[in-house]
């Protein structure tokens, strides 16, 4: 006889897009069919990625204390500000954690969150100092602001976390992994409340060159620069980055009753895997992908044709679209044929380490409102493409369960099941 997981609810939600601040305004321009992507006007950047989609109205100093801002880069910046709407939408607080009431002990609490790099603009900037000999030597608190685990860590004291602070930096797969491992801790027993997400900002010369070598970037498009971003489409070009954070507020299902918590979803199934082929090239055939999907079904008991929406990866660029395609057409069979498809980037651009906490976020909202956000600029669909991506617009439907497929360089694979309240 198999004992039935512990069930796990998602009972808040708080988010830094580039849209703007908040859960509101990310998913009324998603489901509007708002792009977010713009020529880049950094003239540090431009050269190498003439197109961005940045949280450009951001700022961190109308949310947090000015030493925190002082002390912190942006990266951390988005990731606090979203914690700070994901506690106090989750009833456990307000005013950023000035009146924090997580009802258990702070060594039964974790943050999870993913990122990839850290601040390297911070560095770059550093090492421009330095090598121009504009100073000879770096601010005091470049190393401790600019480490991946920099967020996590900042959230940890701002909220007096003494249990598990972890940072997981496995590419695009970096904030996938961050809840699926929260949801471990959480199953496991250690753990009665998980903050849990992803942050990124990557808007540094050293990663755009590279990401532009590896022919990953989009460097040209149609005159409408805000539709470069082109999941599935035949005639994308490459990724445009973006960046962003989401965190969620994970705890049982019975303590979220208990305590009278609005309940937006329920964290289901988990799978990650490695595609052990390449450190750029996703498996052509989509083998660890589809891997990954698989588990994370066998994670949620659920078969393929019970899911009804699937957030794709997708991130326009060639090899890693077709790779998707072949990995769902591996999996669902027949049965994608009735599954509503969309890749969200087409509106936000890729946010990296943070993608997989964003993008769950959307089916979260999805499962909640009922409306499925759509794939813009797809105008050619690749051939095998699913027969319901959504790319006329956001489709008013209620599912079930919707899959969030995040897939990074180094191969490494996270799939997360989200189920809708009951």
């Amino acid at each position: 006889m198999t004992t039935e997981p512990m069930r796990i609810a998602v009972t808040g939600r708080g988010t830094v897009s580039p849209h703007g601040v908040g859960v509101q305004k990310f998913w009324d321009a998603l489901i509007h069919n708002k792009s977010a992507v713009r020529p880049t006007d950094d003239p540090a950047l431009t050269a190498l990625s003439p197109v961005v989609a940045p949280a450009a109205d951001f700022d961190a100093t109308q949310f947090l204390p000015q030493k925190i801002v002082k002390d912190s880069a942006r990266f951390t910046h988005m990731a606090l500000v979203a914690a700070m709407e994901a506690v106090q939408d989750a009833g456990l607080g307000t005013d950023g954690g000035a009146s924090w009431r997580p009802e258990t002990d702070a060594d039964r609490i974790g943050v999870f969150m993913g990122t990839t790099f850290g601040s390297v603009r911070s560095f770059d900037d550093a090492a421009a100092d330095l090598v121009l000999q504009r100073t000879s030597r770096a601010e005091p608190r470049l190393v401790s602001k600019s480490i991946p685990n920099a967020p996590a860590a900042s959230m940890a004291i701002r909220y007096g976390v003494q249990g598990p602070v972890l940072t997981y930096s496995t590419a695009c797969a970096s904030s996938a992994n961050s809840l699926g491992e929260a949801l471990m801790w959480l199953r496991s027993g250690e753990i009665d409340l998980a903050l849990a997400g992803g942050t990124d900002c990557l808007f540094a010369p050293t990663l755009l060159a590279g990401l532009r070598a590896s022919g990953a970037l989009a460097i040209h498009g149609p005159d409408d620069r805000s539709t470069w971003s082109r999941p599935f489409d035949q005639n994308r070009a490459g990724m445009v980055m973006g960046e962003g954070a989401a965190v969620l507020v994970l705890e049982p299902l019975e303590r979220a009753v208990a305590r009278g918590a609005r309940i937006y979803a329920e964290f289901v199934g988990y799978g990650t895997t490695n595609d052990a082929f390449h450190q750029i090239a996703p498996h052509p055939e989509g083998t660890g992908a589809g891997l990954a999907i698989r588990k994370a079904l066998r994670s949620a008991r659920l078969n393929p044709s019970d899911i009804g929406y699937i957030n794709a990866h997708a991130t326009s660029t060639k090899a890693g679209d077709d790779a998707e395609i072949h990995a769902l057409r591996d999996v669902f069979g027949e049965a994608l044929d009735h599954i509503a498809v969309s890749s969200i980037k087409g509106s936000i651009g890729h946010s990296l380490g943070a993608s997989g906490a964003v993008e769950s976020l959307a089916c979260i909202e999805a499962l909640h409102t009922g409306w499925l956000p759509p794939n813009l600029h797809c105008d050619n669909p690749e051939p095998g493409a699913p027969a319901r991506l959504l790319r006329h617009g956001a489709a008013q439907e209620r599912v079930q369960y919707a899959l969030s497929n995040s897939f990074g360089f180094g191969g490494q694979n996270g799939v997360i099941i989200w189920k809708a309240a009951d």
